[in-house]
């Protein structure tokens, strides 16, 4: 460890016991920060940062200290060696220190008789990664404002509560009167949420002395690095809150698989009342190849028709995973918390990759279960002991399963910026492998076997990934879920004067080996909804649908009198299955029609998964269009003849017979 000397601004180094009392600096990074290099050929009185190296020395000095740390000038940052090694110990530097300083160059605090200034709070030093530490590590900590006049001390009760605010940390762990033991992994993280750094890794290593874990420095490996700091939490300790983490209801990511781990110390920014280790889980959780394994006792959470998580659909079956955290309402109530998995699907019967693997579903809150207490306060003894042994007998009983590190490539993005479901809709398997193994469906013998829609060049009828010609990227089919896949296109509202031309649609055609062809048809744009369904095969030529090939790229149409062609064919008004609306500001049904499949009245429903019920609450912010079927037999009016029948001129049933 190097420090300096207060009264020569010389360089010394120290090791292990020798290491004298020294003060130590806490501040934020500016413009012509003095380095070692500087400070040693004699450059650092040239630039404006050594006057804060000359002032934590002066301080220093007044305090009855020989010696400081000031981190610009006392690493080597030429070296990685060096600065790993800085970076591991620097929790431990800030907590061994005789005073700490902590200069806020943005706070002026020259009328003290006013009390603790208001912009204290909103300091730029309380937005840094490297300052939480730095706050919470030293024994003797003294703020300071712009011009080195004392504000005050973290233990003085009015400093305590602005920085208390400004920080959402406990007041006990402000004043240094209480150790971090009893806090858990997702408080320690809240208050690390929506704090910056110049470097996206440092936002973990500025983490590492906190949770008092070591890992090596790798800059360059962005947000890894925080992934690779929870890898390293969960190695020393069996503390579920770090699964505790959440995302914004308007974040794009909310609803959407995701990693076990949190990308961000933003993510948990509400969990700052989440207590870990509810009890003894019994069952060890390690990293492995395979993603997180953990014992869970998981439950079905079964969606309707009216999500795009429809429990029908084998892609898409969902559970609620109770794990060891939980919350305590102020009336001492113990909610133990849960977290939603997708179960990763088997891509083929001989696929064993994704057996028993999940992908974590992004949630604006987590699952709560009010647990049975048998006092009001939460003690080792306080739940109830018959309810515990349930518990504990759940979680072994159990099976092991692995939550995802790495999403598998078709996990990422699942449904985009929404989609298309065929909810209850028989689907080839050619289109959809996984659809028709429990397919419930009436005998009408219909299933889709082709799928058109806008971009394409050609109908999709098999998985091949090359059949899949896209001209542009607004949509994709996905054989694995059988839906078609919003691109972000779909997030940003087209231009007034292009919203007439910016007409989509999709095409679905049902076939059958004994009944007449038919195809599905939804249409929209900004101001129109198409939805019906019409005999005989989609043929593109009949709505204008063209392509033409420019430059060695295909594009859908070249004149804009050609694209109102094919909106006037696709959304004709007077066409009773058009409908007035804009697609983004409607929920729940949109439309309805009715065919004949074989023997059976079918009748086909549209709706826009709303986020507001129970079932659509996974819509989140994004464009699910639903459309499912149901199905009623054909009550035939008089008995149908058998062929021996027919011949003998006799009905079924004729006693005669």
């Amino acid at each position: 460890m190097r420090l300096l000397d207060v009264h020569t601004l010389e360089l010394h180094e120290f090791q292990g016991a020798d290491i004298p009392k020294y003060a130590i600096l806490s501040h934020t990074w500016a413009e012509e920060e003095v380095s070692l290099q500087d400070l040693q050929a004699g450059r650092g009185p040239g630039k404006a940062g050594y006057e804060k190296i000359e002032r934590t020395c002066n301080q220093a000095r007044r305090h009855k200290l020989r010696w400081a740390w000031v981190d610009t000038c006392c690493i080597d940052k030429t070296s990685s060696a060096e600065l790993s090694e800085a970076i591991n110990s620097m929790y431990q530097w800030y907590k061994e220190s005789d005073t700490c300083y902590a200069y806020l160059s943005d706070v002026d605090y020259q009328f003290r008789d006013v009390g603790i200034p208001e912009e204290i709070q909103v300091s730029r030093w309380f937005t840094r990664a490297w300052t939480l530490q730095e706050l919470i590590a030293p024994r003797k900590f003294i703020f300071y404002d712009r011009q080195w006049r004392e504000i005050g001390h973290r233990s003085q009760e009015d400093i305590a509560t602005a920085v208390c605010d400004a920080t959402r940390i406990p007041r006990e762990v402000i004043q240094g009167v209480e150790t971090l033991d009893p806090y858990s992994v997702a408080q320690k993280m809240s208050w690390a949420a929506h704090r910056s750094s110049t470097r996206v890794e440092d936002r973990a290593y500025s983490l590492i002395g906190l949770f008092d874990i070591n890992m090596p420095l790798l800059y360059g490996e962005g947000d890894k690095a925080f992934k690779r700091l929870q890898e390293e939490i969960l190695k020393e300790t069996d503390d579920h809150s770090l699964l505790c983490w959440t995302v914004p209801k308007d974040s794009p990511r909310a609803w959407t698989l995701q990693s076990v781990f949190a990308k961000s110390p933003d993510d948990f920014s509400g969990s700052g009342n989440i207590r870990g280790n509810l009890f003894d889980w019994g069952a060890p959780s390690a990293m492995t190849n395979r993603g997180l394994q953990l014992r869970l006792d998981i439950k079905a959470r079964n969606y309707g028709q009216n999500s795009h998580l429809y429990s029908g659909n084998p892609a898409c079956y969902t559970y609620d995973a109770p794990i060891n955290a939980s919350v305590r309402t102020p009336g001492g109530v113990v909610i133990q918390l849960s977290i939603i998995l997708v179960r990763t699907p088997q891509l083929s019967p001989s696929h064993s990759q994704s057996v028993n693997r999940y992908a974590r579903l992004a949630t604006p809150v987590l699952g709560r279960t009010e647990m049975r207490l048998a006092t009001p306060v939460l003690t080792s003894n306080s739940i109830g002991e018959a309810y515990l042994t349930e518990l504990m007998l759940a979680v072994r009983s159990s099976e092991e399963l692995y939550i995802h590190k790495n999403l598998f490539s078709w996990e990422h993005g699942r449904f985009g910026a929404g989609g298309i479901h065929l909810q209850n809709i028989p689907i080839s398997e050619e289109l959809c492998h996984l659809r028709p193994l429990l397919q419930e469906d009436p005998d009408h013998g219909y299933e889709i076997r082709k799928v058109f829609f806008s971009g394409l060049k050609t109908a999709i009828s098999s998985t091949d990934p090359y059949e899949q010609e896209l001209i542009g990227q607004k949509m994709m089919w996905s054989p694995i879920y059988g839906c078609i896949v919003f691109g972000d296109q779909f997030r940003e509202a087209p231009n007034s004067n292009q919203s007439e031309a910016n007409v989509q649609f999709a095409t679905f055609s049902m076939e059958s080996y004994y009944n007449t062809p038919c195809y599905i048809l939804i249409a929209w744009d900004e101001e129109l909804i198409h939805f019906s369904v019409r005999q005989g095969r989609f043929r593109r030529e009949e709505f204008r649908v063209a392509y033409y090939l420019i430059s060695g790229q295909y594009i859908t149409v070249n004149t804009a009198e050609e694209m109102l062609e094919m909106r006037a064919k696709l959304l004709d008004r007077s066409d009773p299955a058009t409908h007035k609306g804009n697609y983004r500001n409607i929920y729940g049904e949109i439309a309805r029609t009715r065919t004949v499949l074989g023997s059976y009245d079918t009748e086909f429903v549209l709706e826009r998964e709303d986020p507001n019920t129970v079932d659509g609450e996974a819509a989140g912010n994004r464009m699910h269009f639903l459309v499912r079927a149901s199905f009623s037999k054909i009550q035939a009016t008089e008995p149908k003849k058998s062929l021996v029948a027919r011949l003998k001129g006799a009905w079924v049933g004729d006693a005669s017979i």
